[in-house]
């Protein structure tokens, strides 16, 4: 029984898995579409200044900071840069 909850909070503890596809599913395809048709990326702007504003909010885009893991902006933005 022990066992089973030490694997059960290691399991917690460990890296989340890569879900940039599941959450720009969740929370971006709404404003910027299934191939950001609707809001694209500005060319203009680094990946790094991307993953501040996934992490901050802009605009009329609030901030996601609260609500992802560590390095998830970072994998969104580069998921978003793969589709466009």
């Amino acid at each position: 029984m022990i066992f089973l909850l030490i694997f059960a909070m290691s399991a917690l503890a460990d890296e989340p898995k890569d879900r940039s596809s599941l959450l720009y599913q969740n929370y971006c395809v709404y404003c910027h579409g299934e191939r950001l048709e609707k809001i694209p990326l500005k060319e203009e702007t680094t990946t790094e200044e991307r993953v501040r504003l996934v992490n901050e909010g802009t605009g009329g885009m609030p901030s996601y900071a609260w609500m992802f893991y560590e390095g998830d902006a970072e994998r969104i933005v580069k998921y978003m840069e793969s589709i466009k």
